[in-house]
């Protein structure tokens, strides 16, 4: 695994943006993943839209070509030691991010992201890229 996708560079691909299309076009299937966190999300969204049934059918379609990738136990406690250490400095950041940051370290993958939060340094050890933004990267 080489790449985990956040959830909106995942509704970037869902939207066919020209740059993460191009980008994941790159790559084999097998060097990007897709946390289980993100699906749940994407779902959300999809069940909370005004196409319910061809924004489902979407995220379907996209989990046939990514693998999902499930929170296993070593993420678990990866999540719990990150966020007691992050929250001590002071720096906390939402559960979902945490597991979705958690997912990318255990694969020793980058982790693709547009959020802030995710992109500033305060999760040691985690490389990120940011496929939408005007100058990729950190």
């Amino acid at each position: 695994m080489k790449y985990v996708i956040d959830t909106n560079i995942a509704v970037a691909l869902l939207e066919q943006r020209a740059q993460v299309i191009g980008r994941v076009a790159q790559l084999s299937a097998r060097e990007v993943g897709l946390p289980v966190i993100v699906l749940a999300e994407l779902l959300f969204g999809a069940r909370r839209s005004k196409r319910v049934d061809s924004n489902v059918e979407r995220v379907e379609r996209l989990t046939e070509i990514l693998p999902v990738l499930p929170v296993t136990r070593p993420i678990a406690e990866r999540y719990a030691l990150l966020r007691a250490a992050i929250t001590e400095r002071g720096r906390p950041k939402g559960d979902f991010d945490l597991l979705i940051a958690c997912t990318a370290l255990e694969h020793s993958a980058t982790l693709v992201t547009n959020d802030a939060a995710l992109k500033d340094g305060a999760i040691d050890g985690l490389r990120v890229e940011d496929w939408v933004a005007s100058n990729p990267g950190r």
